[in-house]
Order: structure tokens, then sequence, then C-alpha cells
């Protein structure tokens, strides 16, 4: 007799393992592990000198240039959306991009958020490099990814970055992203919810969690914190609430409370979930404004996406500030993880057209995300 195969959920690939052959008690292990990681290891307040001393100082040899300006948020986010566009290029798994802007942010941390456009663009290269080569089974050339920064830097400036960046970050490069949580977190839904809903709710919470990777309001965010926001914001959809009984739901709540210590009401999670709930609303409806113009190849987000993100916009706090928002204008060229990747396009330099400064009253520029000027020349 043939062994069944297990579904798309199942086979979700975490560190090699297949989901479907953990139990239950590995699962709340990995989450224990994880929460520690995230709260010790990885957490990012750890590395930033906007507080304080840093436990993760920047090396005698490259001392904080304080008549540097600080990096602006608008600048982070083209990287974040040009390192999804490789990534999607190479048919590499799109967690390494979390990876990547979780390195990126915790070196530029130790530099106080201080560095000009070429510096930015030389670090951004480099941690998709390491990303790339630690956690993915399939390797780009160093020399490729040189080649797409137009010329200014070679194989042997991303080599020497790549050293300045693990010596800085103490070699701790295994950060616990938001989309291992998610998918950690809802092998916990009770076994009475099929196979199929779970498959709809990981699609569902999984767009929504990519969504805040290029947001840099939630670089202080636990990355569980978002996970868990992004299942209770999908949970919330109609359909959702008639495939899953309610003494289930909260049974899933009650058991992620007792094996995790993640709850509701956590700061966290009450500051994630509605920039989760503006991000999927703002994404979805400039998905649906670009569709108006011309009929795209794929739908960028799920049926339940649209659905959910309509009833949030009814739902919408006109009081909320906006000025977190990630950039519409290039949102919506990053399918979701779940979409099908038929689109290979050749891969865009890296671009050069720094962004205008932030507004000066966004959360991002309280002393941590502000303006660099036009990308410089290499200098030797």
């Amino acid at each position: 007799m043939s062994t069944p195969q297990p579904s798309q959920y199942h086979s979700t690939r975490i560190g090699g393992d297949i989901i479907g052959n953990l139990t239950r008690g590995c699962v709340i292990d990995r989450l224990s592990q994880m929460r520690y990681q995230e709260r010790s290891t990885y957490n990012y307040t750890n590395y930033t000198t906007d507080t304080g001393p840093t436990l993760y100082p920047p090396p005698p040899s490259h001392p904080i240039d304080e008549s540097v300006p600080r990096l602006n948020s608008s600048w982070r986010e083209k990287i974040c959306h040009w390192s999804f566009n490789v990534i999607d290029h190479f048919d590499l798994s799109r967690e390494v991009v979390a990876v990547s802007m979780s390195l990126f942010d915790r070196y530029l941390a130790t530099r106080g958020n201080r560095c000009n456009g070429s510096t930015a663009l030389l670090a951004s290269l480099t941690t998709l490099h390491i990303a790339i080569k630690v956690h993915e089974v399939r390797k780009i050339k160093i020399s490729t990814l040189a080649n797409l920064s137009r010329g200014q830097f070679g194989p042997k400036h991303i080599e020497e970055m790549e050293w300045n960046v693990l010596n800085t970050l103490k070699w701790r490069i295994h950060p616990p992203t938001s989309m291992s949580f998610l998918s950690h977190l809802l092998l916990m839904l009770p076994p009475q919810v099929s196979d199929g809903c779970k498959e709809e709710i990981y699609a569902m919470s999984r767009y929504i969690t990519e969504l805040s990777v290029c947001d840099s309001s939630f670089v202080e965010i636990e990355p569980s914190a978002v996970a868990f926001a992004s299942i209770l914001n999908s949970l919330e959809d109609k359909r959702f609430r008639r495939m899953i009984a309610t003494h289930l739901r909260d049974q899933f709540l009650r058991s992620i409370w007792t094996h995790v210590g993640i709850r509701p009401d956590d700061v966290h999670v009450v500051s994630a979930r509605p920039k989760l709930k503006r991000l999927l609303a703002s994404s979805v409806g400039q998905d649906a404004s670009n569709n108006q113009s011309q009929a795209p190849m794929h739908q960028n987000a799920p049926p339940q996406a649209v659905a959910t993100a309509q009833s949030i916009g009814s739902r919408q706090d006109s009081k909320a500030d906006d000025s977190s928002l990630s950039s519409r204008n290039t949102r919506h060229s990053r399918s979701s993880s779940y979409d099908s990747i038929n689109r290979r396009n050749r891969v865009h330099p890296v671009p050069t057209n720094i962004p205008h400064a932030a507004s000066s009253s966004s959360p991002m520029n309280r002393g941590r995300m502000m303006v660099v000027g036009p990308m410089p020349a290499r200098t030797n």
C-alpha cells in the first residue's frame, strides 16, 4: 500500500523537517526555544544604540560616524522589495528575505542606523547573500549578486562586508522569523479542523505576515506576535468563522497561551494587529486599482484576503496613524508566497533613485529611520 502524501500545508519545510512528522511535543519545544531566542539573542533592542549601551557594539575598526544621516524607511522598503524580486526570480524561499532583513536591521542598529546609500546597498546585498548561503540549498553566485549593484561593488567588497556583518552580529544569523512562527503555531489548531481549512488559513496568514517584512514599524515587534496577530486577523474572516466552531477557536487560543505564552491581549500582538489590517487593506486596494487598468497574470491576494480587507476597511479607525504604512507604489509588485510564481522576469538592478524623505511625523523617524541623500559612487 502506497504511503499517503502530506498536504501542501503539512509539507512546509522548516529546518529540513517535514512538519507532518513532528510530534505535538516537538512543536511546543521548538516554539518555546524560538520564543526564547527572539527575546534574548535576536531581540532588536539588544543591538540598537538608541536606547543606551548595546550588547553588540560595532567593532573598533568601524566606529559610528555621527555625521552620517540615518537610514530612510522608504529606502529600506525598496531594498526589501528588491530582495523579494531576486528571491522570486531564482525560485527560493521567501522566508530568506525575512532572515536577510533581520540581519540588515540588526547590523545597521549597531551603527545607530547611520549609513549612506552606498553602505545600505552593500549591506543589503551582503545580508541577502548570507541568508541564501545559510538557509537555502540552492545558491546564487556572489558574482551574480555583485552584478546587480550596477557595477558599484565586486565580489571582494561583498566578502569584506560579509566578514564585517558576521563579526558585528557575533554570527547570530539564524533568527526565528514570523513565517516560522506562523507554520508552527498553526500546528496547534485542533485536529477537528480540516486540512483544507488549515491550508487556507495558512495562505491568508502568510500573505499578511509577508506584508510586514518591508514595513519598518514592525522591526521592534516580536516575530511571534506578528505571526499570531496575522492568524487572529485571518480568523476574523466570516468564512473561517463559519468553518471553525467557536469552541475550537477558543481551544486553539487556550493552547497557544498555555504552551507558547502568547495571548491576544499581549502588548506586541495588540500593536501589530491594526497595522497588519491597514497593510492588508492597502495591499488589496492597490491590487484592485491595478486590475482595473490591466489584466494581471495572477492575483496577488487570495479571495479571502480581499473579503477580509473589505471588512477591515469598513471598520477602520479614522484616528489611526497611517504614516507607518509602507509605500503603496511598489507593494503590488510582490506576489505572495502561496501564489504560483510563474513569472521569471529579468531581475532588475537595485534601485538607485533614493526616495524622498519620509514624513517627520512618521513613527519611522523617531530617532531611528531618517533620510539618506542620493546614492554616492563607491569610493575605495
